[in-house]
């Protein structure tokens, strides 16, 4: 099998220190022939002010013998100007990372994880769509299934997914790719997890490197893969989908009625997995009457791109 190589692309990757998965992400990119563009701000997850990683993630890359710069600074307030950065540099643009993360209160929370990964998009979605085959990796979490000590992390990670399926859809016609990854790995972030025994199993268990391999297939331009998300860590990859069950359906309208039925709506069956919108109240129509269904069918919307009419 021929290398997945990466000759002649650049890449920005946010919130790369000098511990964990965002170095991990340059470090094997540039490996494989990247120029790669790190960020950092310098933040620990106390929501406190750190030293930036950017010079010296650029330090360790370089003496790997990769090609990278370094640029400091904020992805909510500064988002233009980091990918300007990228784009003075090497003049072109062909994948994101959105890696940065932080810790602190819900608004911090949001801002740094969810809304700074999408003003970085927006500022490089141009660039992308220029190549024909810009790349997008969203980093969520499993914090996404619901994180009792952090609600702000969760809602922001959760929200990461529906954001990355909705990139996919506006990229399809313009050939750039979005999908998200819930990394399991040895970081700083895991490091600080007061669990005894915890920070021992992860570093033996889930090396960055098994995450980090995984996110260079997805990113790679012979991956076709778009609007998807999977579990990764240590070796073990899984596909993580927004999925309904078969329901119940009745024409008695009282609250009364589904004590009888909520059985059969928790009752996993075959689950329907929508990519949209558009396409998921398709499927929760066509499991409705024949006249609702045939009352759907006359309006005409194309559920798998964008929701507009086709007639």
């Amino acid at each position: 099998m021929d290398p997945l190589r990466f000759d002649g692309q650049v890449a920005l990757i946010t919130g790369v220190s000098t511990f964990g998965l965002g170095l991990t992400y340059a470090r094997l990119l540039a490996s494989r022939g990247c120029s790669v563009v790190v960020n950092d701000l310098g933040r620990d997850w106390a929501g406190g002010a750190t030293v930036p990683g950017t010079d010296e993630a650029v330090h360790l890359i370089e003496a790997d013998g990769g090609t990278a710069v370094g640029v400091t600074g904020d992805v909510l307030t500064e988002a233009e100007r980091i990918v300007q950065n990228a784009i003075d540099a090497f003049g072109r643009l062909d994948v994101v990372i959105n890696n940065a993360g932080a810790g602190g209160d819900f608004d911090t929370l949001v801002d740094v994880h969810l809304r700074g990964a999408n003003r970085i998009t927006e500022a490089a979605w141009p660039h992308l769509s220029a190549t024909g085959s810009g790349r997008i990796l969203n980093i969520s979490s499993n914090g996404s299934f619901g994180a009792p000590a952090m609600p702000g992390y969760a809602a922001a990670k959760g929200a990461i997914l529906s954001l990355t399926r909705t990139q996919a859809i506006l990229g399809k016609r313009i050939g750039v790719r979005s999908n998200a990854i819930l990394p399991a790995a040895w970081t700083r972030s895991t490091a600080g997890i007061e669990q005894p025994g915890f920070g021992e199993f992860m570093q033996v268990h889930f090396p960055p490197e098994a995450v980090a391999a995984f996110a260079a297939y997805l990113l790679h331009a012979d991956t076709t893969l778009t609007g998807e998300v999977f579990t990764v860590g240590g070796g073990l990859v899984s596909r993580v989908v927004q999925a309904e069950t078969p329901g119940a359906l009745t024409d008695d309208h009282s609250p009364e009625t589904w004590s009888g039925l909520i059985d059969q709506v928790m009752a996993p069956g075959d689950m329907t997995v929508s990519k949209s919108l558009w396409a998921q109240l398709d499927s929760f129509v066509s499991r409705m009457s024949p006249q609702t269904r045939a009352d759907w069918d006359a309006i005409r919307v194309a559920p798998d791109v964008d929701g507009k009419v086709t007639a």
